[in-house]
């Protein structure tokens, strides 16, 4: 090998792009500031769709004919008996902490730059604002799903960062959003859509505060309650006249929504709601271009939640199946060559044999004739019905867990456009919104927008039995410290249970 060896080590370098000489144009800047909202297109869906909606009482991933059991993943998901070594776990966490390391770059990056000469939609203050708003809610989700977890600001330091107490990382994001809120745009201005205004950020505190007691100890109600008022009172946001508008397949025009993570199906893919969540079969109801994978259904008692005369109960395919062809509707045909029935009923999570009509199929997100393998709907975060059901949620908290005429008007208010004018049940009273009421309304309401999980914690209702899973540990409402990563880095410490 020594006498077969190359002595001479000098490399040809053709091109180098370093910090100091990168952000030479205003379209480097631009790029590296969208970078962390564009990273969001690639991680949502894929990834973090499933780790809140899996392991509770809503979504789940069944094995059907012996197809989709990926060495029983979702099952472990479902019954709460993941380890530290799943596979998504640690894409969770991963993606988590290359989300917040692109929010670090940049923010490294800007920190003694001058960009006076310019040519910038926004200005560096505004930038740096957004990106620090944007890291904060990174570590939302790291302290949803982790708890315990490292406090990172700059690239690479330290080297091995130590974790730090949950207490601690819900300070941190606290923080971050009131120091720079004042900097951030609003709705109307020329890059506002898709990126963090002062209103989304009163959403994420809001949101931060409604969950405070489970992430510090300390319940913060009059405080979300205060972010929820300041939204509102802004006036900027209505609810949409109907309940799906902001789930359109171009909803970039609902008036509720506030923070969406936008989707092109060919220059921003990476939704694929329709691929994962519809039958084979539907690619003729929808005139798909490719064949959907069966894989995301619902339980059967989630979908009891809903009401015949509910017109939400329309995002749930349900009975037989149909496409339409010369103006008549004709059957689809299942697995077993027969017309497809779709059933709420499910015989078994790991269903062999049969059993590929099992679990009504959301369609929440509306699917577009012809659409391809990505969606042009932008996914919505936070939306005004979700302030007005907070700030009840709240005002019920403070009075014992009973409702009161504001916290009922603010759920009717959202409720009655689910419902015929004059249907009765189109509005509780103070007697029948109860807190077990408004965890199921807030199912109703938010089914498959990535919030069952930690209301279900919230409510002290995640470790409940459900369907094939029996009651779990409290040490599960936080996933482990993926293994890998554990072993890399000696200052973390792996969470209760694991």
């Amino acid at each position: 090998m020594a006498l077969s060896s190359c002595s001479e080590l000098d490399e040809v370098v053709y091109s180098k792009d370093t910090s100091s000489n990168f952000y030479s144009t205003s379209g480097q800047v631009i790029a590296a500031w969208n970078l962390p909202y564009s990273f969001l297109q690639g991680i949502t869906y894929s990834v973090h769709f499933a780790m809140e909606e899996f392991p509770t009482d809503e979504a789940a991933a069944t094995t059907k004919s012996g197809q989709g059991y990926e060495n029983g993943t979702w099952e472990r998901f479902h019954k709460h008996t993941w380890t530290s070594q799943e596979p998504f776990i640690k894409y969770e966490w991963s993606n988590i902490f290359q989300g917040i390391g692109y929010c670090n770059s940049f923010l490294d990056a800007m920190e003694n730059r001058d960009l006076s000469g310019f040519q910038l939609p926004v200005s560096k203050a505004q930038m740096v604002a957004e990106i620090r708003l944007m890291r904060a809610f990174y570590y939302y989700w790291a302290i949803n799903a982790f708890g315990n977890v490292p406090i990172v600001t700059q690239v690479g330091i330290p080297s091995s960062p130590p974790t730090a107490p949950r207490a601690e990382v819900f300070e941190f994001i606290e923080t971050e959003i009131l120091q720079n809120i004042d900097q951030l745009g609003e709705k109307g201005d020329p890059t506002w859509y898709g990126h963090f205004t002062r209103s989304a950020a009163r959403a994420l505190l809001a949101k931060l505060y409604l969950n405070a007691e489970v992430f510090s100890g300390t319940p913060r109600w009059e405080d979300c309650i205060a972010q929820c008022d300041a939204l509102i009172n802004e006036g900027l946001y209505s609810l949409d006249e109907t309940w799906d508008a902001p789930f359109r397949a171009y909803n970039d025009n609902s008036a509720e929504n506030i923070f969406v993570v936008v989707y092109d199906a060919n220059n921003a893919p990476g939704f694929n709601a329709h691929e994962q969540q519809l039958h084979s079969a539907h690619n003729q109801t929808y005139d798909l271009q490719y064949w959907p994978w069966n894989k995301i259904v619902t339980q059967e008692s989630f979908y009891r939640l809903y009401g015949e005369n509910d017109f939400r109960i329309n995002q749930w395919l349900a009975g037989p199946q149909y496409y339409t062809e010369n103006g008549e509707q004709q059957p689809v045909y299942g697995w077993d060559g027969q017309p497809l029935v779709i059933t709420p009923e499910i015989t078994q999570f790991v269903n062999m044999a049969g059993g590929d009509g099992q679990g009504v199929r959301n369609i929440k997100y509306e699917v577009e004739a012809g659409v391809q393998a990505n969606m042009n709907n932008d996914l919505v975060i936070y939306r005004l019905s979700d302030i007005y059901f907070m700030k009840a949620e709240c005002i019920m908290r403070l009075n014992g867990g009973m409702a009161t005429a504001e916290a009922v008007d603010l759920i009717n208010e959202v409720r009655a456009r689910s419902f015929a004018e004059g249907d009765p049940d189109a509005s509780y009273t103070i007697a029948t919104l109860t807190m077990d009421e408004l965890l199921d309304e807030r199912g109703r309401e938010f089914a498959y927008e990535m919030k069952r999980r930690e209301d279900l914690i919230r409510f002290g209702r995640f470790n409940d039995a459900w369907w094939e899973k029996a009651a779990s540990d409290e040490t599960k409402q936080l996933y482990p410290i993926p293994m890998e990563i554990l072993t890399t880095n000696p200052g973390l410490v792996q969470n209760d249970g694991y």
